[in-house]
């Protein structure tokens, strides 16, 4: 290739790289890290895979990343901040423990489901985010677990569940949930209502007298 050959392919993938820049958004940028993340771990994939994954340059991609560490904040932070919120909403209603149970339970499930491969990541790189990051979104993991621990103690005060330790209650339930991320097939059989009602009455039968 002679000089104005090459010049011209360098002209021509900077256009390119404009052209995409404008067009891709930090969703679609998410969305194919965790893809790469989920596939090969957080240090198994590094941002020229991202970028290459994607046909942009580096540049390109630190235009919609600051770093590698901002990237998956932003991708475990998503799901989080979807679930989060509801379940609040959720323990705060004048409902019975049972009812709240069966709200929350399906409520993780249904957002499980829409953002599969992002929750795997979450679930599976999580010890791999640092401060200042991880003491951003540690509360929320925190706090995530406790509504479920609540739950269980009102459900155990009431009579509505049996005696049971309610710590323990609510890491069985949740990892019974997560685990779904090894196996669950959105294209499969199983519907997304269909796994929610079974994995709701799954959680009831640990719980109920």
């Amino acid at each position: 290739m002679d000089i104005h050959n090459r010049k011209q392919s360098t002209n021509d993938k900077a256009a390119e790289d404009v052209s995409k820049k404008g067009s891709l958004t930090r969703k679609d940028v998410l969305k194919v890290a965790a893809r790469l993340i989920r596939a090969h771990g957080y240090h198994g994939t590094s941002t020229q895979m991202i970028a290459d994954e994607l046909g942009i340059s580096k540049s390109t991609f630190f235009h919609h990343a600051k770093s590698k560490q901002d990237m998956l904040f932003e991708i475990l932070n998503e799901p989080l901040q979807k679930v989060y919120p509801n379940l609040q909403k959720i323990y705060a209603q004048q409902l019975s423990p049972k009812n709240k149970l069966e709200l929350a339970v399906s409520n993780h499930i249904l957002n499980f489901v829409e953002s599969l491969e992002v929750v795997a990541v979450l679930l599976q790189e999580r010890d791999c985010l640092k401060p200042p990051y991880s003491e951003i979104l540690s509360p929320v993991r925190e706090g995530y677990v406790k509504i479920f621990r609540r739950i269980i103690e009102d459900g155990v005060q009431s009579g509505d569940f049996r005696p049971i330790e309610p710590k323990m209650a609510a890491y069985a339930i949740l990892g019974m949930c997560n685990w779904l991320v090894q196996w669950y097939n959105p294209e499969g059989e199983i519907s997304p209502q269909m796994l929610t009602e079974m994995y709701t009455d799954f959680a009831l039968k640990i719980l109920l007298p």
